[in-house]
């Protein structure tokens, strides 16, 4: 039978196929330093006093384009290298933590806590990636509609990681029937062939064989 793609669970790997795709939409952002242009910055610097030059213009003025000019230089020289760093590292973050968490495959309910803790580590670093984007959009001169999509990229890589943390819910449920059955006897009241009777139902803390 055939399940309507809108009807179907996203499956663990998506993931990471829409973790690789977001890194590749940010990446591309950041090459463009974030929509930013230098020269679209001065052509409005230039509007903004009538297309005079800077000998035209009056003490009050020049000081006014000493200011703007300032912070459009700061801009090229510091800030865009600075945040491109910081998205940078939040992507890396995203990245490392889904890996390694994947890479854990719980055998024991200490195994998936340690899952847990880098899945919930890749969403805080979702968070911070949101937040530094943000920033660097509303800080620079740039059309901040440009943030929306990855906004909404991003949204969707924390709910996929959310998703993916409750399947692993079926370990836990595992552990505890596991732990339920764990002495259970049969009607003569021993323990049965995969309970505490044997070496079957522990982990044992020794090799036997030097016993």
């Amino acid at each position: 039978m055939t399940v309507l793609k809108s009807k179907r669970k996203e499956s663990q790997f998506e993931v990471f196929h829409h973790f690789y795709k977001m890194r590749r939409d940010i990446t591309d952002l950041l090459l463009r330093d974030f929509g930013y242009s230098s020269k679209k910055s001065e052509q409005y610097l230039q509007r903004l006093f009538g297309g005079r030059s800077y000998d035209e213009l009056n003490d009050t003025e020049k000081q006014h384009y000493n200011l703007r000019k300032g912070k459009t230089n700061a801009f090229e020289k510091w800030f865009i290298l600075d945040q491109r760093q910081a998205v940078t590292d939040c992507l890396r973050g995203v990245g490392e933590n889904i890996f390694v968490a994947n890479s854990i495959y719980p055998l024991y309910p200490e195994e998936l806590i340690e899952r847990r803790i880098h899945q919930d580590r890749a969403i805080g670093q979702c968070n911070r990636l949101l937040q530094e984007l943000q920033y660097a959009i509303e800080t620079l001169p740039v059309d901040i509609n440009v943030y929306l999509r990855f906004a909404e990229s991003i949204e969707k890589e924390i709910n996929l990681i959310k998703g993916w943390r409750k399947a692993d819910n079926k370990f836990q449920r595992a552990f505890s029937d596991s732990a339920t059955n764990f002495a259970n006897v049969n009607n003569n009241g021993n323990a049965n062939y995969n309970n505490a009777s044997n070496s079957n139902g522990v982990r044992p803390d020794f090799d036997a064989a030097t016993k």
